[in-house]
């Protein structure tokens, strides 16, 4: 799945909407089963136990209400990371350091057209290790980039999970708020309600585990950015840039 910044706000667009929908039905459930059962005729073991399934149902989609608002809080990261990886894929970062890593290579010096001599082969032997330092530096960058795009992608398959699993719970909260009013069809409405809000955790659960190990095998990148930040062997200086004098 690749990642677009656009597509992923759409997304994001459409779970604040959910998550509107889904409050209003919820907050529509309790005033309506009340009215629905006071009255002369409904018995009150009846209004009991239809108040009752109601109050299940309010309680479960509660949970899932808050969990989705906890997870939104999240939800700008992976725009952040994909333009944090253009960054470091594009001109500010990988374009300057192949650039410098290419310019720098012997046979690439302009300056040595014009000059010979002691002068100038000091001259390139100081600065040729900077082009392998430069190209460690690109190649660094090319992973981070990598990392962290892979990161926004397991964030849009997240949210994505997360708003089908709206899409489905939004009619089901229509239909038993409407049914609220309905002693008769509340008992029918309320077990499919409360059927689709217990796949809840399920469905979170379940696409946390999904980003986690996407994140989990980004874990081997990290440890592969942690080795290339210790090579000594482009940045010869005590792990510092190449001197550029003799």
């Amino acid at each position: 799945m690749g990642f677009s910044p656009e597509q992923f706000q759409a997304i994001i667009d459409k779970l604040n909407a959910g998550l509107t929908t889904i409050t209003k039905h919820t907050n529509e459930m309790g005033p309506r089963v009340e009215s629905a059962v006071n009255h002369w005729y409904v018995p009150d073991i009846v209004a009991r136990g239809c108040i009752w399934i109601v109050n299940k149902i309010v309680e479960g989609v509660t949970w899932i209400i808050n969990k989705l608002v906890d997870l939104l809080q999240g939800a700008v990261a992976p725009v952040t990371m994909f333009y944090d990886a253009l960054q470091w894929q594009g001109e500010e970062v990988r374009g300057k350091a192949s650039g410098a890593a290419s310019s720098t290579q012997k046979f690439n010096l302009t300056s040595l057209r014009y000059w010979e001599g002691e002068g100038a082969t000091a001259y390139t032997n100081a600065i040729f290790p900077q082009s392998a330092a430069s190209a460690q530096v690109a190649s660094s960058s090319s992973t981070v980039a990598g990392c962290l795009t892979a990161c926004g992608v397991a964030g849009l398959a997240f949210y994505t999970a997360v708003g089908v699993f709206i899409a489905q719970l939004i009619p089901v909260l229509a239909a038993s708020a409407v049914a609220a009013a309905s002693v008769v069809a509340l008992p029918a409405a309320g077990a499919a309600a409360a059927a689709e809000a217990t796949l809840g955790p399920a469905v979170i659960g379940g696409a946390v585990l999904a980003v986690l190990s996407v994140l989990g095998a980004e874990g081997t990148t990290m440890a592969q950015l942690a080795g290339e930040g210790t090579d000594k062997s482009a940045f010869p200086n005590g792990g510092h840039w190449p001197v550029g004098t003799v």
